[in-house]
């Protein structure tokens, strides 16, 4: 059964559109991706980022995966992820950069000494008027990571699902938003409460258990927010003209 927001809320926070709860990084990643050729002319000369956010995905299917976010406390343009996973372990690395003013993600792969990029079209989501009812309610807070964090509970008919937030991290998700579309936002959810997790919060935990498919629960927690430098730089890779194929 397909569930919305819940895994949105989870890996990219308010990517407005439908995927599979059981397998959240994959699907959340087909669901953002499209084929085919794009002009990295387009692209800035490099991605910079002076922020990194460490978060742990846990599934009772899959070993543990980690999945770092790259955040640039200047700019809502973009965004990076790094997933680490057992497959990739000792292979290389792999980083996503989401581009919502070009309407594009690349990725960047570092594999057996060598640098290959690839562009990927990032679907239009459209709105669905099929909508799960979700209900709301707040359930206090909690420190993590030495931040202040509130607390929200959502449930729909198939998940019950606790949230942390806080507002006084020194970043944000805010260049998140940028892909949202908010014609797909959760029917009964507060917009003045929206416009705050939009502009000033930073998601720290997340757990998400199935009323009935035990194997569909996940939870996300935050392992570390710090100052880190990283730059990608265009001219380091060399970019591929084939679609990607998950």
């Amino acid at each position: 059964m397909k569930t919305k927001f819940i895994i949105l809320i989870t890996l990219c926070f308010f990517f407005s559109m439908p995927v599979k709860a059981q397998d959240p990084t994959k699907k959340i990643m087909q669901g953002l991706l499209g084929k085919g050729k794009l002009d990295e002319s387009k692209l800035p000369d490099a991605y910079t980022f002076d922020w990194e956010f460490k978060t742990e995905i846990k599934t009772a299917k899959n070993d543990p995966m980690q999945m770092d976010y790259l955040i640039n406390s200047n700019s809502k343009n973009y965004f990076g992820m790094v997933m680490s996973s057992k497959e990739l372990k000792g292979k290389g690395t792999m980083r996503i950069v989401m581009d919502s003013k070009e309407k594009i993600s690349i990725m960047f792969m570092n594999m057996n000494g060598q640098n290959m990029a690839q562009m990927t079209k990032i679907k239009d989501q459209k709105s669905s008027k099929k909508e799960p009812k979700y209900s709301f309610k707040e359930i206090g807070t909690k420190t993590i990571l030495g931040y202040t964090c509130y607390g929200m509970q959502m449930e729909n008919a198939d998940f019950i699902t606790n949230v942390y937030f806080t507002l006084d991290a020194p970043v944000n998700f805010s260049a998140f938003f940028a892909f949202s579309n908010n014609k797909n936002n959760p029917k009964g959810f507060d917009p003045a409460l929206l416009k705050v997790l939009e502009e000033d919060a930073l998601l720290m935990e997340i757990n998400a258990q199935h009323k009935k498919k035990k194997k569909q629960s996940f939870t996300m927690t935050a392992i570390s927010l710090k100052e880190k430098k990283t730059e990608i730089k265009k001219e380091d890779y060399q970019f591929m003209s084939f679609g990607m194929g998950f």
